[in-house]
């Protein structure tokens, strides 16, 4: 056995010990990061060749592992604007140079920035990485550009929607009146009434605005109507043709329900913006009205725990990780957006605690090997005196 070999193994064990202390202060440092992915040390020995009777010491080599793909939980927070994921995916953020990254960590807030010699609102994280979103109504995905103080040009109703229960205990010629509020080519709105009336058996007629009503037959069995209602036309003065579908109609034994429902808005401005569970991102009008303006992709890996970790607590794609997949929260495996949440750091204080402990004593005992193997050393040098 050489002597060497013991000053080389002892060195590797307080090395791959420093290395797992390096990973622990990181945690505890990171603990209040929100979604901050803890690392750990992984431990693999390095075995050398042996020969002629005599033994050669080997040594330990260390390996950082991330736990990525492990959740953190999700605390409310006040802030309309900071997301979580509740399961799979990431955030698809973008820096100023338009390089994309991923990130857990949700909170976001508006910064204004002068672009191309306008000035431009963002949604940034705290490393100011920009969050990106398809627009609707199609367009390429890029970083989200609020509208703050923009004035929003009216758009004309031209589809609505019916969900509508009937009483199945209703009189014949019994109606029912209700109505929609529709807007013009110029935002006027417009009060729209909707009248029902039973004429036979199980049979309703729908007139909208005094037109010419559409007759629906029901099935008495099941509440259902016995064949699926044409979609009915309706244009008022100074408006477009609207389009309106049956989503749900029903003749139950229950209370009377009308769910009508138009597209369009009038001028105004927008007061806010909202996030929805399936990543919609809507303005705010100053009428109250919610304005579908992007959607938010997610983006995941088959091999998360692969990702290269970057500063700013976001992480790029590597050969490992696997190609990043893209798709809406809720759909396809994708994890469910949380408004008003941001995912915790998953770093287990305790435990970081434990192995500090650990790390500790194998560090002092490795160095109590170096010690030995110096003294024996000494008594080899002084052989000569």
């Amino acid at each position: 056995m050489s002597i060497n070999g013991v000053f080389r193994t002892s060195v590797s064990g307080m090395n791959a010990q420093a290395n797992r202390l390096s990973t622990v202060s990181e945690n505890i440092a990171n603990s209040s990061t929100n979604g901050y992915k803890r690392s750990s040390t992984e431990f693999a020995s390095l075995v050398l060749a042996q020969g002629g009777g005599e033994y050669n010491p080997g040594s330990v080599k260390t390996q950082v592992r991330q736990s990525i793909s492990q959740q953190g939980s999700i605390a409310a927070t006040s802030s309309g604007s900071d997301l979580a994921i509740q399961g799979d995916g990431f955030f698809v953020v973008q820096d100023t140079a338009g390089r994309e990254f991923f990130t857990r960590a949700g909170s976001f807030v508006q910064r204004t920035e002068t672009v191309g010699g306008r000035e431009t609102t963002f949604l940034v994280n705290t490393a100011g990485y920009r969050l990106t979103g398809s627009p609707i109504g199609g367009g390429a995905a890029g970083p989200i550009e609020l509208p703050v103080g923009a004035i929003v040009a009216p758009k004309a109703t031209d589809a609505g929607s019916f969900s509508i229960q009937f009483p199945e205990s209703a009189a014949i010629l019994d109606t029912k009146k209700s109505s929609m509020v529709v807007y013009d080519r110029i935002g006027k709105a417009i009060e729209v009434p909707v009248e029902m009336e039973k004429t036979a058996a199980n049979t309703w007629t729908i007139s909208v605005g005094g037109g010419v009503p559409t007759t629906i037959a029901f099935d008495p069995n099941t509440g259902r109507p016995t064949a699926p209602p044409a979609n009915m036309t309706y244009t008022p003065v100074n408006g477009e043709a609207i389009d309106i579908e049956f989503e749900s109609l029903t003749e139950y034994a229950t209370d009377f329900s009308a769910k009508l429902v138009a597209n369009g808005n009038p001028p105004g401005s927008f007061t806010g913006f909202a996030f929805a569970d399936d990543g919609s991102l809507s303005g705010v009008m100053n009428t109250g009205q919610l304005i579908p303006l992007y959607e938010i992709n997610l983006a995941r890996f088959a091999s998360p725990d692969q990702l290269q970790a970057s500063a700013g607590n976001v992480y790029s794609g590597t050969a490992t990780s696997g190609v990043a997949t893209m798709g809406g929260p809720g759909t396809n495996g994708f994890g469910s957006l949380v408004s008003s949440g941001l995912e915790q750091s998953n770093v287990d204080m305790a435990s970081e605690l434990t192995t500090m402990i650990e790390s500790q004593r194998s560090y002092s005992a490795n160095s109590k090997v170096f010690q030995t193997g110096a003294e024996i050393l000494d008594v080899l040098v002084n052989l000569k005196r």
